[in-house]
Formats: C-alpha cells, structure tokens, sequence
C-alpha cells in the first residue's frame, strides 16, 4: 500500500470541484480559439493583480522561514527549510519572468492587461474577477504579519502555492489535450485571439520546467510534513485540519477565476 502523504489526501477530497476547477468553459474556449480579446485581455489582467498577491506571500513565507542558525553548508544544505528557502527565491523569479512574459504577449496581440484608474493605482472592485477577490483575501489572511502557528509556521501558504500551482497546471494541460484533439490542424492566426492561447500562453503554462517546479515543492511539502508527525497522531490531525482549510479556499478562488464566457 502507498505511503500516505498531505498531497495525496488533498487531491483526495473535493474532487467533482477539483475537477471544476480544472476543465471550465474558459479553458474550452481557449484551446478552440473562441475567445475574444477582450475576454482575454480582463482574465490576463486579473491574473496579473493576483501575482502582485503570490509576491506577497512569497516574501511573507522568507520572512517567517526558521533556518538553521549553523552554517549551509553541505552538511545543512539538505534541511527542508533551507530547500524551501531555493524553492521561493525560485518562485520569485519565476513570477517575474512570467509577468514580463504577459506584457510582451499582450504587446504582441494587442491586448490590454490594464484595469486601473487614471491614476495608475486604482483598480475597481467591479473590474476584479470573484475569484481574484478571494485571492485577495486568502493571501492577506496569510500576509498580515501575525502570530503564526508553531507548528508548521509556513505551513497554509505552502499548501496555498501547491495548490495553486498544480491547479493552473492542470487546467492548462486539459486545455492542451482538448486543443490537440478539437483544432490541431486550424490555423493560429484564425482565433479570434490571433493565436495569443493556442500559440503562447497554452505551451508556457505546460512545459516540463513548469511541472518539475511543482512536483518539487509538493515533495518539500509532504517532506516537511512528515518530519513534523512521525508517529504523533494528533499532530497529524492538526496539520491536516489546517490545510484541509486552505486547499477548500484555494478550490474556491480557482474556480471563480475563470470568468464566464
């Protein structure tokens, strides 16, 4: 029998809203080159407003790390913060590159990933997706700086990054398979987007440095986990008690975020 993991269980649970989540009308249209620009364009801008959240609690989670106080070295190097402690520095540079990568797209196919005021600040509740505003939420209930839970300090906004990530790239890699089977020989250049989903976004979000990346943290995760419980059943309990909270939060802000179409 498998050994149990916090990941296994999570992708456990909720699965019909998983599932949801994960194979919207949204991600139909865009593997069939149905959508609009201008749809494109508030979804893109949207996501680039829940970056700016994802940077946040990057910073949040370096904060609140507990390194070792002897030297990194080989013998350290090892330890699941110090791994963690890679694994965000990496993420940060990754959601930079990406942002870059959205205004070189959105540049290149005309479209417009601007939502804020004449100020250049101001973003309009009624502009933000539901799905961003609970973002939103979700990551200020991670960011306020607060007491943290001994146990686990960092645990929520890992199991926030897990399931965000391995959400998007399964959403994405559906989207693939149905652009495969449904418009593998229509060409990009007859979407309605020009292409920008079928011919840019869609492989970005489905490469194998993007899987690797997740598949890495979820094994920092499930490591860091199981050092913490051992044998102790009632850590256990906790620690699946707290992120059992954050991945149905998680589900929920995922699947308001792909907007009707």
């Amino acid at each position: 029998m498998a050994s149990w993991t916090l990941t296994k269980h999570l992708l456990s649970i909720n699965k019909e809203q998983f599932t949801r989540a994960t194979q919207s009308k949204f991600l139909q249209c865009a593997a069939s080159g149905n959508l609009s620009k201008s749809t494109i364009s508030h979804w893109l801008a949207n996501d680039r407003l829940y970056m700016q959240g994802y940077i946040r609690l990057t910073g949040e989670l370096l904060r609140i790390l507990q390194l070792p106080s002897k030297p990194t070295g080989s013998k350290y190097a090892g330890t699941t913060e110090i791994k963690l402690l890679d694994w965000l520095v990496d993420a940060l540079v990754n959601i930079r590159r990406e942002e870059r990568f959205f205004m070189d797209v959105a540049e290149r196919y005309d479209l417009d990933v601007d939502l804020t005021e004449s100020d250049g600040f101001t973003v309009q509740e009624t502009r933000k997706l539901e799905g961003l505003k609970r973002f939103e939420k979700l990551f200020g209930s991670l960011t306020t700086g607060g007491a943290k839970d001994s146990l686990l300090p960092w645990l929520e906004g890992v199991v926030l990054f897990f399931a965000t990530e391995k959400v998007y790239f399964e959403a994405w890699s559906w989207a693939k398979r149905q652009a495969e089977e449904e418009s593998a020989s229509k060409a990009f250049d007859s979407d309605e987007d020009g292409g920008a989903m079928r011919k840019e976004f869609i492989p970005n979000w489905t490469n194998e440095e993007f899987i690797k990346f997740v598949d890495t943290l979820e094994s920092l995760l499930n490591e860091g986990v199981q050092e913490v419980i051992g044998q102790d059943q009632n850590a256990k309990e906790q620690i699946v008690k707290r992120a059992e909270h954050t991945w149905r939060q998680l589900l929920d802000a995922e699947e308001a975020f792909w907007p009707n179409v």
